[in-house]
């Protein structure tokens, strides 16, 4: 009972504190607004292409493989032959080796060569030429009947030549929706410059790898990431790396592996080609890193033309520090300053 008494005090206490007259006008909380699972208040720069662009909040982190970026709520079920959540995928093309098209192929029908799915039941609903990220693109609806998917393609051509194209494709009971939410984010599609690339200073901080006795610097926002035994990465928080065995991320990353055990009997040059996997006509170049003697190769990834640099020092006769360094094409010269920052910054200990 004295439970019961002090509950109704204090609900007694609450209403004097708080006058209700009669002909007061109830009022009503407002209801908290619900965030939109549309609005694309998330980005991402896709440096290969050189293009940023938005997505949505609901969406999961971007999907990076060689040549291509995935979004979506589950971005690798494309990767698995199945759809149930809409995709959409940025990514480089080939419409000669890819697509089959005879060179010199117009924008609007290497877009419609973009299917959706194998198959002989595409329908094309619509096509014509327009803009992405301020680049002439052409453009195709599309319709595969059999699998009931919708889709709209931008193919455009890149700066400095190559083709790349944008594509979003649903189910067709999603479809009302999901194309309104493409249309937005190709409008916030944005051409990246050699502006966009952060050229932070290095840090002051001193980084070791300890398995070839090297110690160097970085730049501030970039860490380590241990891959295996005797072999680390070195990349930004942003630069992912790619879902497959390319060993490239989206953006610059340097890799740093060292080699024991090397075979006797070989010269430096010898065991270099050997380890790289290079015949006798790749070129090498020699040059002096941290003091040791190095030899330097060169190449071009051939999906997503990134430029990858190795280079081979020679710690001792017995053991090889690979220093291997990939940046995307289109940002080369703005990535190089970085790259030698780093280089001259190497040490060894021993």
């Amino acid at each position: 009972m004295r439970r019961l008494a002090l509950l109704c005090a204090a609900l007694m206490l609450l209403v004097s504190l708080s006058p209700i007259r009669a002909d007061d006008p109830p009022t009503a909380t407002p209801a908290a607004a619900l965030p939109d699972p549309n609005a694309l208040t998330n980005s991402v720069t896709y440096w290969d292409v050189g293009i940023a662009l938005n997505y949505p909040a609901s969406w999961r982190a971007p999907l990076f493989i060689n040549g291509q970026m995935l979004l979506g709520a589950d971005p690798s079920a494309a990767l698995s032959g199945t759809l149930e959540q809409p995709i959409v995928a940025l990514r480089i093309i080939d419409p000669v080796e890819e697509l089959g098209l005879p060179k010199g192929s117009d924008l609007t029908e290497i877009a419609i060569a973009l299917n959706l799915t194998l198959g002989d039941s595409l329908i094309v609903e619509e096509s014509a030429l327009g803009t992405l990220a301020g680049l002439d693109a052409g453009f195709a609806e599309v319709e595969n009947p059999e699998r009931g998917l919708y889709g709209q393609s931008f193919a455009f051509l890149l700066p400095d030549g190559r083709y790349a194209a944008l594509s979003g494709i649903s189910r067709g009971d999603q479809w009302a929706n999901f194309v309104t939410v493409f249309a937005e984010i190709r409008a916030s599609a944005r051409l990246l410059s050699a502006r966009d690339v952060s050229a932070l200073p290095l840090g002051d901080g001193v980084v070791t790898f300890e398995a070839g006795a090297v110690q160097f610097r970085l730049p501030q926002d970039w860490q380590a990431e241990p891959i295996a035994n005797k072999l680390t990465a070195y990349r930004t928080a942003e630069s992912a790396l790619y879902a497959d065995d390319s060993a490239l991320a989206n953006g610059a990353m340097l890799v740093l592996g060292t080699q024991d055990a090397l075979p006797q009997g070989q010269t430096f040059n010898q065991t270099v080609r050997m380890l790289l996997g290079l015949d006798d006509s790749a070129l090498l170049s020699a040059e002096q890193i941290g003091g040791r003697p190095a030899l330097r190769h060169e190449t071009f990834d051939p999906i997503s033309a990134q430029h990858i640099a190795f280079i081979a020092v020679q710690r001792t006769p017995d053991q090889i520090t690979v220093i291997r360094w990939s940046a995307p094409l289109l940002f080369y010269r703005a990535y190089q300053p970085i790259f030698r920052a780093i280089l001259q910054s190497v040490r060894f200990t021993d």
